[in-house]
């Protein structure tokens, strides 16, 4: 037993508590069920089938009928299943109404002569044969397509993730190629270091206040917990101790054996353990909080409803990913629902769902804020346990507001799980969450990218121009039949979108991800990159944190990333559950980008089993043909983009009128329903704003100034900004000053008498 186990957890102490009679016999049979009278009629239907037989056996009599006794998972990853494609990214149900909302753009492009035929250039025959020595296993891959298919259900789980390889392959032999035989041949990688980038005296050092021992050793659980959790290996499910229901859906989706983070973190969150855990991208972390949360939703009182566990995510695409692996991993558990608040969907259709009190909420900050202050019938009084995904990134400026109110919302008794693919958040941070002694679970060494990802970087230099004829020529290069699933990162949302059409005109088929779209056109994007109708997908960091779309073979960083956290998220999208992948970043010339490169350069250098860094070079000659072809295009691109824009006000016009009309119709039934209120004003939203942009640019490189910053946000400047309020502020503290002297002279005066 898990208890057994973890001899040194003596103050367990379980959250999710209930009577001896609610809770469920999983091992009970059906005579003994038909005896209680709670559970008689669960089981009167399943009782009835007992005579059928299964396989040319019959079903033991002592033996639930949806339940094989003699199961057992295999080591070796025998029993996967077939049928699982991935994830599904659902979004609203549809009323039946065909009404156009969004702009079809790539309509637009074809109008305008795009996405009918690749552009060329001179040497395309020589592009397609002159391909990497790396590409190798990238064909292997293509014969072996229908196999891989019947692995797309790993990625959400770790599957496939090596604890410690024991011997990996030495560097190719192409790779030791001089700096002159690098400059004659073309499209070639080879080995990169530190001194392509500069010394390591060159890097620039962060000031940061590192936690003193004493401060953990008072925040965390003793260390020996954590890394007791760690060295117990678990090979399969069986030896958790889960329940038949969690095993049998397990099973379903070809979950056969734990990674190293579930092996770690399911046992002690069993336990109602508070966690801080760390792994790297595609480790099956979302499975390790939800695999023990359904397991001990099985003892929840059966005839009260009352939402119990609250997910937060980041991302609305996210939250709808962990709220399907939930879905799929708890199917066999009879009463178990799920609730979705995140933005951008139906708010009604989110209030319905909620009034039901679901056991299982999945959110982002923003909506689940909205829904308990707005939603009368929603309620979180029974949140036993709290779990943050993408933890470091939700402690960021961006959500501290939301969660400061939300943990002033939710019950201080509760278990907290954080699962992060970086997890490096200081004590000081974490104090606001309440955590009570949190165990600090890190499998795989920080800051660090997958063991089978295989770095490229572009050296830009002043050819910042060239960037998206070399992104054009670059996925040709990688992917000449469109068989591949690429995503390009980019800094701006704006720049994304010119992406797209300038790719389009040259005949390539290209996705978009970013904050502009509505959230339909976001799932979209990712479901039809999901199933190769778009193998190329250009999106800012909206996806760089937990999406896990099977099989993308390339992430192409066409911006630089602004921190090496980030960048490890980025290319963490591919090289996921122990398969191969390939990530090209473009370099420019900042402090910035060269920093980043060398951090990942030292990390391979560090750890030759992470991976390879390796240098890209380019024909540049190919690129500036590329370069002319959309240079011809420019005014095409002007001409959509204005074309776009007008039917989008022809859309908005549209959407105004139905407004105008339901508001003639049902006017009273609009103004009778309450208004939504936030926890801040106008006004306290805007100077959130302004100061987490104030902080972003100012950060104090030395302990005077942090002093400075740290006193003046405990005891900030009462007056305004305007020079009238200055002024009138000083004239009412002067006036005060005057009274209190006048105050003090009459006593002094009587005193004298």
């Amino acid at each position: 037993m898990v208890a057994k186990t973890f001899k040194s957890f003596d103050d367990f102490v379980p959250t999710i508590s209930d009577s001896e009679e609610d809770i469920p016999d999983l091992d009970a049979s059906d005579d003994e069920m038909e005896k209680k009278p709670v559970k008689a009629s669960k089981t009167k239907n399943k009782s009835k089938k007992k005579g059928k037989k299964q396989e040319g056996k019959v079903l033991d009599e002592d033996v639930h009928e949806d339940l094989n006794p003699e199961f057992q998972f295999s080591i070796d990853g025998g029993e996967v299943s077939t049928n699982f494609a991935g994830w599904e990214f659902q979004g609203d149900e549809k009323d039946g109404e065909d009404e156009k909302k969004d702009v079809d753009l790539d309509g637009i492009i074809r109008r305008k002569g795009g996405l009918i035929k690749m552009a060329a250039t001179g040497s395309d025959a020589e592009q397609s044969e002159a391909e990497e020595p790396e590409e190798e296993g990238d064909s292997a891959d293509s014969e072996d397509e229908d196999e891989d298919e019947d692995e797309l259900a790993l990625d959400g789980f770790g599957m496939g993730v090596k604890e410690k390889p024991s011997e990996q392959t030495e560097m190719e032999d192409g790779q030791e190629e001089s700096e002159q035989e690098i400059e004659e041949d073309n499209d070639k990688t080879t080995e990169m270091s530190q001194n392509d980038l500069g010394s390591r005296r060159d890097d620039e050092e962060e000031l940061k206040e590192e936690d003193s021992p004493e401060e953990m050793a008072k925040f965390y659980a003793p260390e020996e917990e954590g890394d007791d959790a760690k060295k117990i290996v678990h090979k399969t499910f069986n030896s958790l101790s889960l329940s038949r229901p969690v095993l049998k859906g397990l099973a379903s989706l070809g979950y056969t054996n734990p990674s190293p983070i579930q092996s770690a973190a399911i046992p002690i969150a069993l336990l109602g353990k508070d966690i801080i855990a760390g792994a790297v991208t595609g480790s099956g972390k979302t499975a390790a909080f939800m695999i023990p949360i359904i397991e001990r939703l099985l003892y929840k009182p059966a005839h009260i409803a009352s939402t119990r566990v609250i997910v937060l995510t980041p991302t609305r695409e996210l939250a709808i990913q962990v709220g399907d692996v939930g879905k799929n991993i708890g199917k066999f558990v009879n009463g178990l629902t799920f609730g979705l608040a995140v933005g951008g969907l139906n708010l009604r259709q989110q209030e319905q769902a909620l009034k039901t009190r679901p056991d299982i909420v999945i959110a982002t900050p923003g909506r689940f804020i909205d829904h308990l202050r707005n939603s009368a019938s929603f309620s979180v009084d029974s949140v036993e346990i709290l779990v943050i995904d993408e933890a470091d990134r939700m402690l960021e400026e961006g959500f501290q507001e939301e969660l400061q109110e939300i943990m002033s919302l939710i019950p201080s008794k509760r278990q907290t799980l954080l699962f992060s693919a970086t997890m490096n958040s200081k004590i000081k941070q974490l104090i606001s969450l309440s955590l009570k002694k949190p165990v600090r679970i890190m499998i795989d060494p920080p800051k660090q990218a997958a063991e089978k990802l295989t770095q490229e970087f572009v050296r830009i230099r002043k050819r910042d121009h060239l960037k998206p004829a070399l992104l054009y020529q670059l996925i040709r290069k990688l992917d000449s039949t469109s068989q591949k699933r690429i995503v390009v990162f980019v800094a701006r949302k704006e720049t994304a979108h010119k992406l797209r059409i300038i790719l389009g005109l040259l005949g390539m088929q290209v996705g978009e991800l970013h904050g502009s779209l509505t959230q339909d056109q976001r799932l979209q994007s990712v479901n039809n990159f999901k199933s190769l109708q778009v193998p190329v997908l250009i999106c800012t960091d909206l996806a760089s944190r937990g999406l896990d779309i099977p099989k993308i073979e390339v992430v192409i960083n066409f911006d630089m990333p602004k921190s090496y956290e980030i960048y490890l998220h980025r290319v963490g999208r591919t090289a996921r559950a122990g398969r191969e992948g390939r990530s090209v970043t473009f370099v420019g010339e900042s402090s910035q980008d060269r920093s980043i490169v060398r951090s990942a350069i030292r990390s391979v250098e560090e750890n030759p089993e992470g991976g390879k860094a390796l240098s890209r070079t380019v024909d540049w000659i190919q690129v500036e043909q590329v370069n002319g072809l959309i240079g011809a295009k420019g005014e095409v691109v002007e001409e959509i983009i204005e074309e776009e824009k007008q039917e989008k006000e022809i859309l908005r016009a549209g959407m105004e009128l139905r407004k105008a009309e339901n508001m003639l119709r049902h006017k009273e039934e609009i103004t009778a329903r309450p208004r939504r209120t936030w926890f801040q004003s106008d006004a306290e939203k805007k100077n959130s704003k302004m100061l987490q942009v104030l902080s972003k640019q100012k950060k104090p490189m030395n302990s005077k100034k942090r002093k400075q910053q740290e006193s003046l946000a405990e005891n900030p400047r009462i007056y305004k900004k305007t020079q009238k309020d200055r002024v009138e502020y000083q004239e009412s503290q002067y006036s005060k000053q005057q009274a209190a002297y006048g105050k003090k002279g009459k006593k002094g005066k009587k005193t004298r008498k």
